[in-house]
């Protein structure tokens, strides 16, 4: 067999054998293989208990509810005093609200750095995250450990890191585990949501999620005014060079994303709802938000 016959027979033969793994090796077991090959060969040490440290984290609040925050406009319009006594989990530039202090959310999610966020850029939300979000334990991807070390920003605080890496269907035949690879997430929300399933909450309600960027492509829309980002502030444009096919295209992994979520969380008989007020997310069950509030939580 010369080389000009020998690469379409090699390619033939392994597409034959990766069907045969298909339909030979149980899809539990190569998921648990390949998330073992994730952890053990494509991380650093450093890396790799930094997740071992995330176990500490499970069914921490099993059976209780929380509010995930969002900074979608839409929470302009609701009253989050309400959220005083209750468990918060907000993302991103939420901590710029001014019922923020008054709610102390518990935990605090932030989006990975990823252009066209520059390291000036990142350093000075970092520093503004640490000054604004008091007590909150934070939770930040893991390609973010060593810069945020450099900087020694966080020091002092309880500080946490996920790895993304894992493919979303195969997620679906198993609970989410901060200990290994989870979804890496197209919304900072659907962090969030991981860290509330890990943490054992069995209610989780959504605000924020407006999700209708599609509407109004080139406008940047939050709760807050866009001076208020410490990013913007750095020259950061979120919108950059976009079209509505890459916005379809982003939409349609976040859904399937949610919708992924919603089977995992039903699997483990947990309830998501969205409370916030009108947006395009249709993934989950509405609710008022004000209903919540009754004699009976």
């Amino acid at each position: 067999m010369n080389s000009l016959t020998m690469v379409p027979y090699m390619q033939s033969l392994r597409l034959i054998f990766k069907r045969l793994a298909y339909w030979i090796i149980p899809v539990g077991v190569s998921d648990r293989v390949l998330a073992g090959l994730w952890f053990i060969y494509a991380l650093a040490p450093s890396k790799r208990r930094a997740l071992k440290i995330n176990r500490e984290l499970f069914n921490r609040h099993a059976g209780a509810r929380c509010f995930i925050l969002a900074t979608g406009p839409s929470i302009r319009s609701q009253n989050l005093k309400l959220l005083k006594d209750e468990f918060c989990i907000s993302v991103s530039n939420c901590f710029v609200h001014p019922d923020y202090a008054l709610i102390k959310p518990a935990y605090h999610c932030m989006a990975s750095y990823h252009p066209p966020i520059t390291e000036e850029g990142w350093r000075g939300w970092m520093k503004e995250t640490a000054a604004r979000t008091g007590d909150s334990t934070l939770f930040f991807g893991l390609q973010d450990l060593k810069r945020n070390q450099r900087d020694g920003v966080f020091s002092g605080r309880s500080v946490y890191y996920l790895g993304g890496g894992a493919l979303v269907d195969p997620l679906i035949r198993r609970k989410v585990d901060l200990a290994k690879p989870i979804v890496g997430p197209a919304s900072v929300t659907v962090m969030a949501i991981q860290v509330a399933l890990y943490l054992g909450f069995k209610r989780i309600y959504l605000l924020g999620c407006d999700h209708d960027w599609i509407l109004h492509i080139g406008q940047s829309a939050h709760c807050y005014d866009e001076k208020e980002h410490a990013l913007v502030m750095s020259g950061y444009n979120e919108w950059g060079n976009t079209d509505l096919e890459s916005e379809f295209v982003t939409g349609a992994s976040l859904w399937h994303q949610y919708k992924a979520i919603r089977r995992i969380a039903n699997n483990d008989c947990v309830e998501i709802f969205n409370a916030t007020s009108g947006g395009l997310l249709d993934v989950f069950p509405r609710v008022k938000y004000e209903s919540l509030f009754g004699q009976n939580k």
